[in-house]
């Protein structure tokens, strides 16, 4: 995380960014901005500090000190930004007000963020994800209702999701946006379980899961599939045979039935080493919506996959490791081709190049190209082109780092998918290679 301070003193170009980075060891770094001379030489402060306490007094001292010395702090909040425009526009009260908050819940005591939330209320501040994020916090440490931290963390959740539909900004200073809402889905996951709702932090978990996973949150999924959903227990003994080399599976791996799976697991070399997980599947409403979404019907073999199987997974079990492939839902297609088409091109005449490039290497359209799976924890994901014409409905292999690579080409989403399943069956390692297997 890099908490980040913009400031421009005019007239002139003499601006400044200050970066607050927690972490292990804490750091506080000066920038030069609009900087015309040696990259290596735009720096002015660079310090690192044994605790984050210390590192955000040092932080606020020197914000203190640039506007003693005349500087305006602006509205800017990238940290990689290092050139500013002339008249940059000043940062409200209210934002800086959440700032601060931010830097209290990094450094200060409970009873210190409570009084910086009582003074944003009635501003603009109290309204946004990540004060109402900071509110469900408090009444978390506080040992408030339950229920009232669930709405709160609901509300912080919704207020997100809303501004994200309707294509409105949000503050949260320096913090991706999948960064924070990672956090309030994981606090309300937490909540739910306090107030007595396993069904719903199951669901909220699983969710995270799949948008943002991390080694600590498949460890709660598991520990609640383990002591809430008695029926699913093998699903957490699959994540501890996976990850367990990476510790914090030892409670799961010493229950009574660990051990007999383990064993099961390794003598299965002979199995075909996948199966489907139950999944959802689509209604005709929700196929029909997506196409509208894309501008393109779809294959008919990948409708009736989405009608049979909806957002499911393939999970992937061999003696010695795992992995899942995640099938998207209707509903996420047109999100996920817009997240691969950003991750390609980081403009408009550089994804006219990549447009270009595809249609003369692969011979298809790139803004066709459309997200269907992608393997667990992996930066890839199975392509579906769906463009009219003759390599309509055609399948490929994708990696972000060979964002302008097509791979194992197939005629169809249906022959693509089972020369994935047949390629697991007969442990072919070109196949396996699509999971890291």
């Amino acid at each position: 995380m890099h908490l980040a301070k913009f400031f421009h003193r005019p007239p002139g170009d003499d601006d400044r960014e200050l970066m607050l980075i927690p972490g292990r060891d804490s750091m506080v770094i000066g920038v030069h901005m609009n900087w015309k001379g040696d990259p290596d030489s735009n720096e002015f402060l660079r310090k690192t500090f044994s605790g984050i306490a210390d590192a955000a007094s040092a932080f606020r001292r020197h914000v203190a000190d640039l506007v003693a010395a005349g500087y305006v702090e602006t509205s800017h909040t990238n940290y990689t930004l290092r050139d500013l425009p002339p008249d940059p526009e000043t940062k409200p009260d209210w934002q800086k007000g959440l700032d601060e908050l931010m830097i209290l819940a990094l450094a200060a005591p409970m009873d210190e963020q409570a009084r910086q939330l009582e003074a944003l209320r009635g501003t603009p501040a109290e309204h946004e994800p990540l004060y109402l994020w900071h509110a469900a916090r408090r009444s978390s440490s506080a040992g408030d209702d339950a229920a009232r931290t669930v709405r709160l963390a609901e509300q912080a959740r919704d207020t997100l999701l809303a501004r994200r539909a309707a294509g409105q900004p949000h503050y949260a200073w320096s913090i991706y946006e999948g960064d924070l809402e990672g956090r309030i889905l994981e606090l309300l996951s937490d909540a739910q379980l306090e107030a007595g709702n396993p069904d719903a932090a199951l669901k909220t978990i699983e969710h995270l899961c799949k948008v943002a996973p991390d080694q600590e949150r498949i460890i709660k999924r598991a520990e609640l599939l383990c002591g809430y959903f008695p029926e699913r227990q093998e699903e957490a003994f699959d994540d501890a045979y996976q990850w367990s080399r990476f510790g914090g599976y030892e409670d799961i791996m010493a229950l009574p039935g660990y051990a007999e799976y383990e064993a099961r697991r390794k003598a299965t070399k002979s199995a075909k080493g996948w199966r489907w997980k139950r999944g959802t599947p689509a209604s005709k409403t929700d196929v029909s919506a997506a196409e509208e979404a894309l501008g393109v019907r779809l294959p008919d073999d990948y409708r009736n996959f989405l009608l049979k199987r909806g957002e499911a997974e393939l999970l992937v079990r061999l003696p010695e490791s795992s992995s899942e492939l995640r099938f998207y839902a209707p509903g996420e297609l047109a999100t996920q081709q817009r997240n691969v088409l950003d991750f390609i091109a980081h403009s408009e005449d550089e994804l006219e190049e990549a447009c270009a490039y595809f249609r003369k290497e692969y011979g298809v359209s790139l803004k066709h190209l459309v997200p269907v799976a992608e393997p667990s924890q992996l930066s890839r994901c199975l392509l579906l082109h769906v463009e009219p014409g003759e390599r309509y409905g055609q399948c490929f292999q994708w990696d972000h780092d060979g964002a302008w690579e097509l791979e194992q080409e197939q005629p169809s989403f249906e022959i693509a998918l089972k020369a994935l399943t047949d390629g697991i069956a007969q442990r072919d390692s070109t196949q396996l290679a699509f999971f890291d297997l």
